[in-house]
């Protein structure tokens, strides 16, 4: 998922709005469901940062910048899964 919200930036020159971007754009057939949830509605989405020099041929809205699982299990190392 990462590499595809990288390719995108790459492409479009700017972030995904939401992930529903990425699968009408066709980097994705459908948003994938999370391993630790088993859904595909508890992805935890990061944004980035909401700049004030923003170029006007770019969106006003932050994008996706990382992914992780909604999951709020433990890994065996004690660490939770939506921190990985």
């Amino acid at each position: 998922m990462r590499s595809v919200i990288d390719q995108y930036h790459g492409d479009k020159g700017n972030y995904p709005a939401d992930l529903a971007t990425l699968v009408t754009d066709g980097y994705l057939r459908k948003i994938p469901v999370d391993p630790m949830t088993k859904s595909a509605d508890t992805w935890v989405l990061a944004y980035e940062e909401a700049s004030t020099d923003q170029p006007a041929d770019q969106p006003a809205t932050p994008g996706i910048v990382d992914i992780h699982s909604g999951s709020t299990d433990k890994a065996l190392d004690g660490t939770l899964y939506k921190d990985w």
